[in-house]
């Protein structure tokens, strides 16, 4: 008998093993080989290849299997466009239902602000709890809109843009924190100038966007 968070946890681990780079970008998954691994039986390991299926880090090819899905700069740039269009449609809805509570936006740039850069030796876990935190305020903030299926979207590409932050931030060793972007975004909402909260988004994304894209070491990679 499978417990229901028995999948949960394999599409965990198998996503920070995918973000981090511990299992490659093309690299094939044996699901007879992992599931004898980690002694479970195979049913919840293609429940959670599934999910990272529709996150987009899994490929499913007929007749050959799943492999991790590769990167590149036209994906990066097509996942930033579309995270671009959620998050804006976001704050149309935070002013269309008139949202003033920001609770959690605040308890997210809590955590940012005394967060501190991991040095380049520290654990992969370090680094990817550094590239969470920060993106877990934009993940918040569309939550906060309240459309499950515009949330739902935004899941979908979320592990992808910290994949790709990962990649940069710690293979280019460039560590730019950039707390004071989600300050002024929240700073915005709070006083109901969502035109500027829009700009200050779309800044904020395209311009991590441009750095991504200059990352000459992810053509190396693809």
């Amino acid at each position: 008998m499978q417990f229901p968070g028995l999948t949960q946890s394999l599409v965990d681990m198998l996503r920070k093993k995918i973000i981090i780079g511990e299992l490659e970008p093309g690299q094939k998954i044996n699901e007879i080989e992992l599931s004898k691994s980690l002694n479970i039986s195979r049913s919840p390991l293609r429940e959670a290849l599934r999910t990272l299926e529709n996150e987009r880090l899994v490929i499913y090819t007929p007749r050959k299997g799943n492999s991790v899905s590769n990167i590149s700069l036209e994906d990066l740039s097509e996942i930033y466009q579309l995270r671009e269009m959620i998050e804006c449609f976001a704050i149309d809805l935070l002013e269309e239902k008139s949202i003033q509570t920001y609770e959690n936006l605040n308890l997210c740039i809590d955590r940012m602000t005394g967060l501190e850069v991991p040095l380049q030796s520290a654990s992969p876990e370090e680094k990817l709890n550094y590239v969470e935190t920060l993106a877990e305020f934009h993940l918040e903030m569309v939550k906060v809109a309240g459309n499950k299926r515009l949330f739902d979207s935004y899941v979908t590409i979320h592990s992808n843009i910290n994949r790709y932050v990962f990649l940069y931030v710690f293979t280019q060793g460039v560590f730019e924190h950039r707390v004071d972007d989600h300050i002024e975004i929240l700073k915005y909402l709070k006083g109901k100038k969502y035109k500027e909260a829009r700009k200050a988004v779309k800044d904020h994304i395209r311009h991590a966007c441009e750095e991504c894209n200059n990352f000459k070491g992810l053509s190396a990679l693809i």
